[in-house]
């Protein structure tokens, strides 16, 4: 009988651990950051540069992931563009680091020298153990400093990768997987009365991020360009799902916005 209780104890005991482990990570937790999975070299590279327009893509500079040291440099390039796959954002202090954030970015000259070393350093503190909401106080603290500047000029983000994946905005618990190629400006302290924006729309919007650095105007790609990305991009589509599920296109990831 005792061994039965002993038995059924253990069971119990994996099985709650077992759980914890495969359960999404929640968007309260701050405990030690869940592990990244390092994606195939050849894959991420060709993912990381789909966020550019075709005539850029061979000239830009592309920066792969170790999971256990942060980004390291994989191509010098030379039209000024840097191109990475964000794993981690440091926007959204409550969201726990997880395993399911996947969106390519490609900022121009004067983006990689500002807002792109925020997430360069946020992988490498991530790397070194550190959770979401301290990752966010770190990067914080940098701005400001004259060896931390905003942007001095108008720029271009480009975000014209066939699919992503990550939070609509702080609020949303889950992320969400979209095909939703777009353009980001830079728009420091800009608002969306400045401009007539109507969020989440087709025409031009704000959103607002970190308010005096990385405001950005977005415009969504219209449904005919939309379409010839994901016509052009289909044997990147077809490898990103073959590599992990959740980056299928599908209806709903078709029809899919942040504020759904």
């Amino acid at each position: 009988m005792r061994f039965r209780v002993y038995f059924a104890a253990i069971v119990a005991f994996v099985s709650i651990n077992c759980m914890g482990q495969i359960k999404p990570s929640d968007a309260n937790a701050q405990s030690s950051p869940v592990m990244l999975g390092k994606m195939p070299v050849e894959l991420e590279v060709r993912y990381a540069v789909s966020a550019l327009p075709p005539h850029l893509r061979d000239g830009a500079t592309i920066y792969i992931l170790d999971p256990n040291r942060g980004y390291a440099l994989h191509v010098q390039g030379t039209n000024g563009m840097t191109c990475i796959v964000v794993r981690s954002d440091w926007q959204f202090p409550k969201h726990a680091f997880r395993d399911d954030i996947y969106w390519p970015v490609c900022y121009d000259a004067e983006g990689s020298k500002t807002l792109l070393q925020d997430y360069l350093y946020t992988a490498e503190l991530r790397a070194h153990g550190m959770e979401s909401n301290q990752a966010h106080e770190e990067v914080v603290k940098r701005f400001g400093k004259p060896s931390y500047p905003n942007p001095s000029r108008a720029g271009v983000a480009y975000m014209l990768a066939p699919i992503m994946r990550t939070f609509g905005d702080a609020k949303t618990p889950e992320p969400m997987t979209m095909n939703l190629p777009h353009y980001m400006f830079y728009a420091p302290n800009v608002k969306n009365a400045d401009i007539g924006g109507k969020s989440f729309s087709e025409y031009p919007f704000i959103l607002s991020m970190s308010p005096g650095r990385d405001d950005v105007i977005i415009l969504f790609a219209g449904e005919a360009e939309k379409a010839k990305i994901l016509l052009d991009s289909k044997d990147l589509l077809a490898d990103l799902c073959s590599y992990r599920d959740l980056l299928c296109t599908t209806d709903a990831s078709r029809m899919q916005k942040p504020n759904n």
